[in-house]
């Protein structure tokens, strides 16, 4: 069993998302730190830090939108160009070479000045398409071929991004519940399970018993789930009792971790080895993934 509602259908069935559409099926849009749960996006809102995200993460394909795999934001001093905040692993962006902070001028002889611009550019040109972007890197101007890749769906966009590299700090966390200390230092040597949930999130309340049951089973076995929520430690703690959630839970009102691992909808799941490595993402909700899920997790417990 796979949940895989429209946006409507999810909020018919679950009651908790209005206003709210799915970053993907089975999974809800989280909202930006410090909005409302009812103006959520599944990518940073436009701003003048970060205005636009491209996908990361397919294998090359011909026809359909481009993609370039970069995270993009207007320049602080308002020239020319678009500011490269991050390349993602094994997106086009990474193989062609660019690099997180270069400055692009100009895409196929043109100049861009926004970042929806270049994103539509990109997006215009055909996935296999091969683009030449004008790059200003320190006080060098470069040329850059890069070869276009297909549109990725959101699952391969994260497990392009962090499966295989080590799992960002967790930051400062304040405990909701549960006898353990939220840090990624602390919890070395154990298998994660890091939820980010959110007590609006429909789908995030059907996902409770699945990870109640890995808490009861695991932990003994040196599993740690752990769920986070921008929610406050309040709202949090409520929610908890009237779910019957009993694995420990922290609030990050800041939205930093939220930010650091791009969980801009809900559910999403990271599992992290004992050396603190990502190992696999789920985005939503879907009983076969959630199956494969378990047999990591167990598989990680019988590593060394």
């Amino acid at each position: 069993m796979s949940f895989r509602f429209t946006p409507l259908l999810l909020c018919l069935a679950l009651g908790a998302c209005a206003g709210a559409s799915g970053a993907k099926a089975g999974a809800t849009a989280a909202p930006e730190p410090g909005k409302a749960a009812g103006a959520p996006s599944p990518v940073p809102a436009p701003s003048s830090a970060a205005e636009t995200t491209a996908k990361a993460g397919a294998e090359p394909t011909r026809g359909g939108p481009g993609w370039l795999g970069v995270e993009l934001a207007k320049r602080d001093d308002g020239a020319a160009g678009v500011l490269i905040r991050s390349v993602m692993r094994g997106s086009p962006a990474e193989r062609a070479g660019l690099a997180d902070g270069d400055v692009v001028l100009s895409i196929n002889g043109e100049g861009v000045a926004s970042p929806t611009e270049l994103r539509g550019r990109v997006m215009s040109a055909e996935a296999g398409a091969r683009v030449s972007l004008g790059v200003l890197r320190g006080e060098a101007t470069r040329l850059f071929a890069v070869e276009l890749e297909g549109v990725p769906d959101d699952d391969e966009v994260m497990r392009k991004n962090y499966v295989g590299a080590p799992a960002p700090d967790f930051g400062s966390l304040d405990s909701v519940q549960g006898s353990i200390t939220p840090s990624l230092p602390a919890l070395k040597g154990r298998v994660v399970v890091l939820e980010f949930w959110a007590s609006w999130c429909g789908v995030c309340h059907v996902m409770a018993p699945t990870l109640n049951g890995w808490h009861d089973r695991y932990a003994a076995q040196g599993v740690t789930v752990l769920g986070v929520t921008n929610d406050p430690v309040d709202v949090a703690g409520r929610t908890a009792g009237e779910l019957g959630i009993g694995y420990p839970l922290a609030s990050d009102t800041s939205g930093n971790i939220l930010r650091a691992y791009r969980a801009y909808a809900l559910p999403t799941l990271f599992v992290i080895d004992k050396q603190g490595k990502v190992r696999d993402v789920l985005i939503g909700y879907s009983t076969p993934r959630l199956r494969e899920i378990e047999a990591l997790v167990r598989k990680l417990i019988a590593e060394g």
